[in-house]
């Protein structure tokens, strides 16, 4: 089951997203030296395909959070 909000992102149980490379990548950067170009960037490489919902997801709550 997803906790939080339909609008934010969450981890479901049994998830493999933290071993996604992007979520690596960005899992390890303070929100204060984020590009949000950079997210943008990774965002418009990926196919919007059921297989990647999950680390799109994920970089759009990044993406959200970021231009808070």
């Amino acid at each position: 089951m997803v906790n939080g909000y339909p609008i934010n992102w969450a981890l479901s149980t049994g998830s493999k997203l933290r071993q996604h490379p992007l979520y690596i990548k960005w899992s390890n950067v303070v929100f204060g030296a984020i590009d949000p170009g950079e997210v943008q960037g990774d965002i418009d490489a990926i196919l919007p395909n059921s297989d990647n919902a999950e680390i799109l997801a994920y970089l759009s709550w990044v993406y959200r959070t970021k231009m808070l």
